[in-house]
């Protein structure tokens, strides 16, 4: 099957579409461009912080400078990973962007959030308030995945 260039088919697509449809697609369109600008000047931002260590620093990366430069990495990745839901939903006309990877995308930024967790500075409470978020993602998005293998399998509607 031959793949046809994202805007050839949106092209096509688009006499097909109704009023409100098009609208979705521009709009989709359009924030997936700005989510673009912004994951490219993150990305800019990434290597100039980089690129401004020193050697030595760059062999033994710890502490504030390894926060910054993994919280960095980890915000482009959950940013590209949101942009690729956006680009999807205008690929397939009619889907909507799904519930099940909005969680999913919560989930990967709360675990950004554990990962670059400072104990000495954070509250328990705060802590706490972010196990029991993750927690409770964890469960939505098993039951959505639960609910979505039911409904592909045709067992239950």
């Amino acid at each position: 099957m031959k793949h046809k260039w994202f805007f050839e088919k949106l092209r096509t697509d688009w006499s097909v579409l109704t009023f409100y449809e098009r609208f979705e697609q521009l709009v989709s369109a359009a924030i997936s461009l700005m989510v673009m600008i912004v994951i490219v000047i993150a990305f800019g931002r990434v290597i100039s912080t980089i690129a401004k260590l020193p050697v030595t620093t760059l062999a033994d990366i710890h502490g504030h400078d390894f926060s910054i430069i993994f919280g960095s990495i980890m915000s482009l990745l959950i940013a590209l990973e949101f942009n690729h839901t956006i680009f999807h939903s205008i690929q397939h006309r009619g889907q909507i962007v799904r519930v099940k990877t909005v969680v999913l995308i919560a989930i990967l930024v709360i675990a950004r959030e554990f990962i670059l967790l400072d104990t000495e500075t954070m509250h328990g409470d705060t802590i706490f308030a972010y196990a029991v978020s993750a927690l409770c993602l964890g469960v939505v998005y098993y039951i959505l995945d639960v609910r979505e293998r039911l409904n592909d399998d045709g067992e239950r509607r």
